[in-house]
Parts: C-alpha cells; structure tokens; sequence
C-alpha cells in the first residue's frame, strides 16, 4: 500500500498501543489493571451458606462492593481504548490510509476481552434470576468464566508493565520490573486459589446435600437456595445425623482438600476479613509448596484443581529465582567493572591531589564521590575533570549553602550532558555524510540516546562496531548495494547474493596517509569506501587515480575465485592475485572490507 508516495508495510505502521506520549496515564492504567485483577475474586465470595436451614444465599455487602470496584476499573479500561483508538486514528489520518491498515489486532482483542462485564451479567441477571436446578450451574459458569477472563486481564499487565519498564534507562530498573511482575502474579495467583478454595467448598457440601437427599424417600433434589423452599423439612436433621459435615466423616464423604473448609464453617460466617484471611493463607500456602500437602478426593474436578495449582507453583518459583539470578549476576558484574575501574583511576587521581595540595577532608570527599560515581556506571576524564573544578572555583567560586560533594556533581552532570550532546552531534553527521534514510536514522539515534543515558561510551568512529547487528545490516546494505551493483561480474544477481555478501563486511577505518596495499602484495580482500579518498598509483599501464565515496577495489578477487571454483581447491596465499598499485589513504577512509576467506564462504552459498 501507498501513502504519500511512499511504500508502506503493515510492520512500518507504528503501533498506537506502544507509543503513547501520555506516561502518567499508562501508570495510571496499569494501577487501575492491577487493583481490578486484585479485587475481581471477590465475586467468588459472594455465595454463602445457611446452616440453620441448609441453604445457599449470597452476601449483599459483598455482590456490591464486588459489583462497584469492577465497574471502576473497567472506566479505565473503556478511557484506555479510547486513547489508543484515537491515536490509531490520528497514525491512519497522517498516512492517508484506513484505521484497519496496521492496527494491531492482537493488542484490540487482548483489551476487548478484558473489559467484557462478565460477572456483573452474571450476578445480576443469571444469579438473581435463575431457579431451579440452573442455579447451580450458573454459579459454576460464573467461577469458569472468572478464570477464563484471568488470562487477558494478566496479559494486559504483562505489556502494560513492558512498555513502562522500556522507558527504564537501567537494565536493572528492568529486572526489578519483571521481578515484581512475577511477584505480582505470585500474590494473586494465592489470591485465586484462596477464593476458588472457599468456592467449590461450597458446591463440595452441596453435593453432599444431593447425596443425602437421593437416599431419602420422597425427597427431591433441589439447588437449595434460601429463597425457595427445601426438599424436605426434616432434611436439616438428617444431614447433621447421617451426613455430617461437622466434623467431617471420610468414611460417609470424603471432601479432600476442602474438608477444612467445611469443618471450619467459614462459608456459613459473614466475617468477610476472617474468610478472606483464612482462605488467602490456604491459597498461598499451597501454592508455595506446590500443592504437596492436597489430599484429594477422587473427584476429577478436585484432583485438576490441585494440579493447576502444584504447576502454577512451581513455575512461579521458577520464574522468581530466575529472576533473582539475573538481577545477583547484574549487580556482581557490576560491582567488579566498578572494582577494576576503581582501581585503574585511584592512581591516577591520588596523585593529582596530592600534587595539588588539596586538603585532606576534601580528598576524602572526593574521593568517596568519585567511587560513588563509578559504582553508578557514569564515566569521566579525570584530568579534564579537575581541570573542570580548577575553573570554576577561580571564575565562580564554590556556593557557600552547597556541599563540596554536591558542587563536584554539578560538575560532573555537566560534563555528562556536554558529552552526551557531543556524541549525538557527531551521529547526526555521520549520519549526514552517509545519507542513511529517516527509517533507519531515527533507529541509530534512539541506540546512541539510549547507550548514552546508560552511562556508556559510544564510539561514532566504529559506530557499525557497536550498533545492534539487525541496524548494522541495514546500513551496509544501503551502503554497499550501490557499489556492488557496479562490479560487473555482479550486476546480474540477485539481491540476496548482495545481502549475503554485506553479512561478511566489516568496517575498516585508515588514518590520513596511510598504506592499504602495496604494489605486488597479494590481494586478500575488497574495499568498498565510504568516506574519504584513496590514492592509487605506481601502476606501468594506468596514470594515479584518485578512489572516492562509493568507489571499490579488488574485483579481481572474484575473477580469482571464479577460476578457482571448478578446480575446488583450497585457499593459498601463494594463489591470491596480485596488487597491480600501491593503495595509500589521502585523507581518513572509512570503508568496509570483504576478506577472501570470507568472500569464498559467501559466493559459495548464495552463487548459482
């Protein structure tokens, strides 16, 4: 599709689900997410039970808050959308094309899902309205739906968290993200369990109930519900006689691992914090030892329910210790980089204060800071440091109310944002000189900011060195196709032989006057220049030359491999054609160079 005149791919459509400008709002969001997923199990303790009359019933205070906080939660989800549809629009309006061009559908339907109302239909329409054996069945179709809808609601924290935590500028900030994002699925998978425990505790004693109806004559199953009438009268008495749910007997009806609950009573009290506390530590208990102490009945629901919850467990554990290494591995590096670094610059700097005369007290400050500062991953020259500090205090002196340690941050803040701008600087030139397209530019820039708010260095002369290889790829094939399209035994191909070729390039930089080859030297790689110029001379046959941006040398090279490909001998130095000039930088040259060893292993798998 087109716009604009400009090709346009479904994966170059940005995705208004992950670039927002409204930081504040995803925080918000990811609260309200977090506090709904919290606060929708309540649901599960909205039916009680009458022991009195051997009934179910439901707790009003519970169904309303249960009902309110729901509903709260899912306005922020209906703002959500609208915020993210309004910004597909506004993308699909720049770009002249449909809304539906680039949307990502996954992301729609993941939120879609989330904010159905599934358990108010159910509470208000189906729960309070549905009699007869239904009833039952309605209260089961609520639990399946709850768990169901679980996944779209967790996934939405996952990525809401995810792209928050891609605004962290330390890769350990990140790590305490999906640290506390397991964590969090830790607490309220216990949660869960916990109120899914008190739950089918209740549908457990029921079927008790059933049981102890069909044995007795003329007495109809019902789902006992408190406002309808009971089977029998004189049921009551023969549950509590031959039925006995308190204490349980395993020899009349096993209740397996809800026979806690049910010899507690927790579901016949109107306790809330009590049930709540109560079933949460049964939640979390079990899911912390993998559900090894479940003793189950032979009921397939009880023994699948047990199952989830030994393999969410450990899972969970998994994923938390796997955590904690990566973050004890990060801060181990960390603390023997900041150790070396140390050690390498203390004496340096001890020398200069000694030669300075600074006082001792301020050499302490120092420095403590400047370990500090190290430990921080932020780097700094010393000498153009304290010449830096030398300054100041003669020009504009210390600020009396300030502290030595703050004045030398100020100043090192300083350097870090004057060296931050420089290297941006020296990107958009290369950048400038190279002519790289806005696509890949703004995708350099982004890496070199990033790199830079780290704390690390980024050296734009060998920026190819340092950039991720999926960007480095890029560039070399914007860089190189023109000047591989010109040698003449390649014209005809194909471009995946040129891909292949640039995967084997490397960037190669010479200093002003400086030789590349000499006349009658073997011939062991082509040069494919960037920037700069190349003299070439000393050649009997042609006059000096001058090679350029866009210029390359060597195709003899290929000429060599052509003749050595049927005869599949090996490679020898004694057998590389040789150079008929001497090659010598006029100015810097930037190039990239393809190796014969590398050229063979590249032609060999792409040419036909």
């Amino acid at each position: 599709m087109k716009a604009g005149g400009l090709r346009v791919r479904p994966h170059d459509f940005p995705n208004p689900w992950t670039v927002s400008n409204h930081r504040l709002w995803d925080k918000i969001f990811l609260a309200s997410c977090v506090i709904g997923v919290s606060f929708d199990p309540l649901f599960l303790y909205i039916p009680i039970v009458d022991d009195d009359k051997k009934c179910l019933d439901m707790d009003q205070n519970i169904k309303n808050i249960a009902l309110v906080l729901r509903s709260i939660t899912d306005f922020a989800y209906i703002l959500h959308l609208y915020f993210r549809l309004r910004g597909a629009m506004a993308i699909s309006k720049d770009l002249g094309l449909s809304i539906f061009t680039g949307l990502p559908w996954s992301y729609l339907i993941i939120d879609v899902l989330a904010i159905l109302p599934l358990p108010q239909v159910i509470v208000l329409v189906f729960l309070s309205k549905i009699s007869g054996s239904k009833s039952l069945t309605a209260r089961k179709f609520l639990s399946l739906l709850l768990q169901l809808q679980y996944v779209p609601r967790i996934l939405r924290i996952y990525l809401s968290a995810k792209e928050i935590g891609k605004t962290f500028d330390s890769l350990t900030r990140r790590v305490w993200v999906r640290g506390a994002f397991f964590f969090f699925l830790y607490i309220i998978f216990g949660h869960v369990f916990g109120a899914l425990w008190y739950f089918y505790s209740i549908f457990r004693e029921t079927k008790c109930w059933h049981i102890a109806c069909r044995s007795t004559p003329g007495c109809v199953p019902s789902p006992f519900d408190c406002r309808g009438n009971n089977p029998m009268k004189n049921l009551t008495y023969l549950i509590n006689e031959f039925w006995p749910v308190n204490p349980p007997n395993s020899t009349v009806f096993n209740f397996g691992i809800f026979e806690d609950a049910i010899e507690s009573r927790i579901h016949g009290r109107k306790d809330f914090l009590m049930i709540f506390s109560r079933s949460f530590w049964w939640g979390l208990k079990n899911l912390s030892s993998f559900g090894q102490n479940l003793d189950t009945s032979s009921d397939p629901e009880e023994i699948l329910f047990a199952v989830i919850i030994s393999i969410l467990g450990l899972l969970l554990f998994l994923y938390l210790i796997g955590n904690l290494q990566t973050y004890m591995q990060l801060a181990i590096t960390k603390s023997e980089k900041a150790r070396r670094k140390i050690s390498t610059k203390k004496p340096e700097i001890d020398s200069y204060l000694s030669n300075h005369g600074l006082p001792a007290h301020k050499k302490t400050v120092i420095m403590r800071y400047i370990t500090r500062t190290i430990k921080k991953d932020r780097d700094f020259d010393i000498r153009h440091l304290f010449s830096l500090l030398e300054e100041h205090a003669t020009d504009h002196g210390q600020h009396k109310s300030e502290t030595f340690a703050a004045w030398v941050t100020k100043i090192l803040d300083m350097k870090k944002r004057e060296r931050n701008i420089t290297a941006e600087q020296k990107t958009e030139l290369w950048i400038s000189k190279n002519g790289i397209p806005d696509d890949i530019r703004q995708k350099i820039t982004s890496f070199v900011r990033l790199t830079l708010q780290e704390g690390e260095d980024v050296d734009i002369g060998h920026l190819l060195h340092v950039l991720p290889s999926s960007l480095g790829m890029s560039i070399k094939k914007h860089l190189c196709f023109p000047m591989l399209k010109k040698v003449p035994m390649l014209k005809n191909k194909e471009e995946f032989v040129f891909e292949t070729i640039c995967k084997y390039l490397k960037p190669v930089i010479y200093s002003e006057k400086a030789y590349i080859f000499r006349k009658g030297e073997p011939l062991d790689m082509m040069l494919f220049i960037t920037q700069g110029a190349v003299w070439t001379f000393g050649s009997s046959t042609s006059p000096m030359d001058c090679l350029r941006e866009g210029d390359c040398y060597g195709n003899e090279l290929i000429e060599w491999w052509l003749r050595l490909r049927p005869k599949s001998t090996s490679i020898s130095y004694s057998e590389f054609p040789i150079s008929a000039v001497n090659l010598k930088s006029h100015t810097k040259v930037e190039s990239l160079a393809l190796m014969a060893i590398d050229l063979e292993h590249a032609l060999s798998n792409c040419w036909s």
